[in-house]
């Protein structure tokens, strides 16, 4: 990483230039306050932060915008979506800024010509200056056409390259779900999801360098039969360096320096009925082609709970699921769906999601989520959760159900780490 001072402005600019993206940072306590902008390696907007609020930009060119909410808690945080004139005045402030600061930077080298880090900011900024919002809004239908859509992903892998080696749900009924309701569920054939792959590779271009790992999805990639399955991380594998497993943080940032598209990593979702036929050894062989960790919806420990949520497994099916993964080498992230039914099922839903999380043999590369319960207009669980005259909780009430269950869990060694997943924050 290189750090680059702008410091002949009235405002002092500093600029944080990495191999994947290129950070511009102005700190005006007296005036303006903080504004910073991140780009990636190819010149695409990323992310911004301005006035008090996170804005992050999708490949669909969509921005999110996140701000503080009325009380202190994740749960509490305000989000939306910019509007398509307001994403255009965000994106020309950037890059007009980004203009501003490469005719500085331009203007500055003439006092220091052997500047090796004001150089390589330049060239980045060249890169940069290519791009303007008509370029990203005109390439909403170039990520159209090859994604459609990504729905969702978990937030340790935002920043993952998605490849859709399946689209949609193979069960697509969870009550309370409506990430595929708009898609069938299909597999794609090894010369599709091939294309796939080039296509992606060709899109993002010097964008790959942001992304750290590869997402398997859409949602059930996993049971696609294991020999086809196979070939798949093979394509994987012959397409990115992705990592070899159980190497350190030193020997993993050494393996990455050595590499042109290095992943650390496959991750994926999963889940505890239509993989019951995936065996422990089978789910070695993936570990062992870069499989790290996969996403288990337990939702709940309550069976009943689970009924009402449309659920065809029992939280038993999930224990015997991460039992077997954990055996395989793969780690788990394991996902608790806060609120789930209301003030009806409050107490056993407590109660049961700890008896089943305290029998998994959950470690340090393991990852718990709470995922705040956020019901889809007109979705099932809204009409049945209706009909049978349930209370939602309010926003205190789960952040309070969050807390009464994590002091309760309990690790045999380092345990997993504990984290919030509101899937309102997601884009891709």
């Amino acid at each position: 990483m290189a750090i680059v001072r702008i410091d002949v402005l009235p405002v002092p600019i500093t600029l944080s230039v990495r191999r994947e993206s290129l950070t511009i940072f102005q700190d005006d306590r007296a005036g303006q306050g903080v504004m910073a902008f991140t780009f990636d390696a190819a010149g695409r907007l990323v992310s911004a932060f301005l006035d008090g609020k996170t804005y992050r930009r999708s490949l669909a060119n969509d921005v999110l915008e996140k701000s503080a909410g009325p009380q202190a808690g994740l749960a509490w945080r305000a989000r939306r979506l910019l509007e398509r004139h307001e994403v255009q005045q965000l994106e020309q402030r950037a890059y007009a800024f980004a203009r501003q600061v490469a005719a500085y930077l331009e203007a500055d080298k003439a006092l220091q010509p052997n500047d090796a880090d004001r150089a390589t900011a330049l060239d980045f900024l060249s890169r940069i200056a290519l791009y303007d919002f008509a370029r990203l809004e005109a390439e909403r239908e170039t990520y159209r056409a090859i994604y459609g859509r990504v729905p969702i992903m978990p937030p340790d892998q935002y920043l993952a390259l998605a490849l859709q080696a399946t689209e949609g749900c193979s069960f697509n009924a969870c009550t309370f779900c409506g990430f595929y309701r708009d898609r069938s569920f299909r597999v794609k054939s090894p010369d599709e999801f091939r294309r796939h792959i080039i296509e992606v590779k060709t899109f993002l271009g010097f964008s790959l360098s942001l992304r750290r790992s590869i997402f398997l999805g859409d949602a059930n990639a996993l049971l696609i039969p294991q020999p086809a399955l196979l070939d798949i991380f093979d394509a994987l594998h012959r397409a990115f360096d992705i990592a070899p497993n159980g190497l350190s943080p030193a020997e993993l940032r050494a393996w990455r320096a050595h590499c042109s598209l290095p992943m650390e990593g496959v991750y994926s979702f999963v889940d505890a009925f239509s993989t019951r036929r995936k065996t422990v050894d089978e789910f070695a062989q993936l570990a062992e082609r870069g499989l790290r960790r996969v996403y288990v919806g337990l939702e709940t420990g309550d069976a009943e709970l689970l009924r009402f949520l449309g659920k065809p497994n029992t939280p038993a099916d999930v224990l015997e699921l991460v039992d077997r993964l954990k055996q395989a080498g793969v780690h788990v992230g394991v996902i608790i769906l806060a609120g789930a039914g209301g003030q009806a099922f409050a107490e056993q839903h407590v109660a049961h999601t700890v008896e089943v999380i305290n029998h998994m043999r959950l470690g340090a590369r393991d990852l718990i989520y709470f995922s705040e319960l956020i019901d889809y207009p007109g979705s099932e669980y809204a009409q049945k959760a209706a009909q049978a005259g349930i209370a939602p909780l309010s926003v205190e009430e789960i952040e309070q159900q969050m807390r009464v269950m994590r002091a309760a869990f309990r690790f045999a060694g380092s345990p997993p780490t504990i984290s919030f997943y509101d899937v309102r924050e997601f884009v891709y």
